[in-house]
């Protein structure tokens, strides 16, 4: 279960902590509940009247924090008018992309089956040229044209529970990923000589000396310190690090999605390393000599990650958010 040097008592607790936490992280991504779910919206979509949805534009009023979070995702300002192209959503296919598709049919139905929209799948590194929907933007004063929706949230928006207390955790840190990108090639050449650091590729050869075997979250999270090194957009388990008991050591970031990386403070909700990876020497010296000012990140860090835990009021935002959408761009005002 574990390779820690831990007491009989605190290997009871991981235990049962472990078994409690694999149960719902596999609920959380069962594909099987994501593709039903997905498909049945997807249905619903493609067989409701869009013109039925015209009497349904009231929204339930927002909490006063997802109101604070609202103008961050759809930033568009009226009056726009959308260019030739944009599509209706009973005519986006869920053959592709189905776990974006069903995550954005979510915040356009019931209302909103009448009304015209652009969408980009998949990892949107680059500011759009037409206002459009995305899973992932450049973080910048420019990029209004890229509106954000929760999608794929299988895998974007999982927050397993970690079994460990930092107390418990291997003193260390860890890091695993592709590593096709410029940025990770230089990280991990960074790393290859640091005893304390255990990062690589399990998709390497293993005769790679950048190839390592791969790990699960959980065991990631036995230690003290997990980096995050965003990929082709954002890194992937930025989230599921600032759920845990484990502090997050990640280069400030230059994507956000709908968990809003760009309001993630360095010092507050992270430890931030160097774009040249040339102080994790330091970082880990620093808060080995200072846990208190770890766990205080890693307490701000778990209250951060709270706010996307209500699925019913993460889907009444992303209706939101489409409705800003449309009536910036012309499509709401005879409602």
């Amino acid at each position: 279960m574990t390779r820690l040097g831990l007491s009989w008592q605190d290997k009871a607790l991981v235990f049962w902590r472990m078994c409690i936490s694999t149960v719902l992280n596999w609920y959380a991504r069962w594909p099987l509940k994501w593709q039903l779910r997905n498909l049945w919206v997807w249905l619903l979509v493609r067989y409701t009247p869009p013109q039925r949805s015209a009497g349904l534009r009231r929204l339930p009023a927002l909490s006063e924090a997802a109101q604070e979070r609202l103008p961050l995702y759809c930033k568009l300002q009226a009056p726009l008018t959308l260019p030739p192209g944009a599509v209706l959503a009973h005519e986006v296919s869920i053959m592709r992309h189905s776990y974006y598709v069903g995550d954005m049919l979510r915040g356009l139905y019931p209302s909103f089956l009448d009304k015209r929209f652009f969408r980009l799948f998949g990892d949107v590194n680059w500011v759009p040229d037409v206002p459009s929907l995305v899973k992932s933007r450049p973080i910048g004063d420019d990029n209004q044209n890229g509106v954000l929706l929760p999608m794929d949230m299988r895998r974007h928006l999982r927050f397993p529970r970690d079994p460990y207390d930092f107390r418990m955790k291997r003193a260390g840190m860890v890091w695993r990923g592709a590593s096709y990108q410029p940025n990770r090639q230089l990280f991990l050449n960074a790393t290859a000589k640091m005893p304390f650091c255990d990062a690589g590729n399990p998709a390497l050869a293993h005769d790679d000396p950048h190839y390592k075997p791969r790990l699960s979250i959980f065991e990631q999270l036995e230690y003290k310190y997990i980096l995050s090194i965003e990929g082709n957009d954002v890194a992937t388990n930025l989230k599921w690090i600032l759920n845990s008991n484990s502090l997050c050591i990640m280069p400030k970031p230059r994507f956000e999605t709908w968990f809003l990386e760009s309001r993630l403070q360095a010092g507050v909700h992270y430890a931030e390393l160097a774009d040249d990876f040339s102080n994790l020497q330091q970082l880990f010296d620093h808060y080995e000599s200072h846990p208190q000012e770890a766990l205080a990140i890693i307490r701000q860090a778990n209250a951060y990650t709270r706010q996307f835990k209500n699925y019913s009021a993460e889907r009444l935002l992303s209706q939101h958010v489409c409705q800003a959408y449309f009536a910036a761009t012309g499509q709401l005002s005879n409602d």
